[in-house]
C-alpha cells in the first residue's frame, strides 16, 4: 500500500514535469515559426533589392547602348519621344508621354501614357 502510494506521486510528479516540458516545447514551437517567417520575410526583401539593383543595371546598360547621359536631360527626352507604343483606345501605334521602365519576367518594358488620349500603354524594349 505504501508502495502504491509512493509509485502515484511519482506518477504525478512526473505528469506535473511533462505538462512543463510541453508548456514550453509550445513555447518554442512559436518562436521557431515566428523566426521562420521572419526569415521568409526577410528573404522576400532581398530578392526586392535584387530585382531593384537588375533593374538599375539594365536601365544603366539600356542608357549607354542608347547613348544617354545624366548631363544631357534634353538628349533623354528625344530618345524617350522616338519610342511608339500601341494604344488600345485609339487602336494605332502612338507617340508616349510620362515614360517610366520597370522589369517584368526579366524584360524591360516602358509604362507610358499615350499622347493623344492619356492611357496607359505598355512597350517592351527587351
Amino acid at each position: 500500500m505504501a508502495a502504491s502510494k509512493e509509485m502515484t506521486v511519482a506518477i504525478e510528479e512526473m505528469r506535473d514535469v511533462l505538462q512543463k516540458i510541453s508548456s514550453s516545447m509550445e513555447g518554442l514551437s512559436k518562436r521557431i515559426d515566428e523566426m521562420a517567417d521572419e526569415i521568409q520575410r526577410v528573404k522576400e526583401s532581398q530578392n526586392e533589392m535584387l530585382a531593384g539593383l537588375a533593374l538599375y543595371e539594365r536601365g544603366r546598360r539600356l542608357k549607354e547602348d542608347l547613348g544617354l547621359g545624366e548631363k544631357r536631360s534634353s538628349a533623354k527626352r528625344s530618345a524617350w519621344e522616338n519610342i511608339e507604343a500601341y494604344c488600345r483606345n485609339c487602336m494605332k501605334m502612338v507617340p508616349i508621354i510620362e515614360p517610366t521602365t520597370t522589369l517584368i519576367d526579366g524584360r524591360t518594358t516602358v509604362k507610358a501614357k499615350c499622347k493623344n488620349c492619356r492611357t496607359m500603354v505598355i512597350r517592351t524594349i527587351i
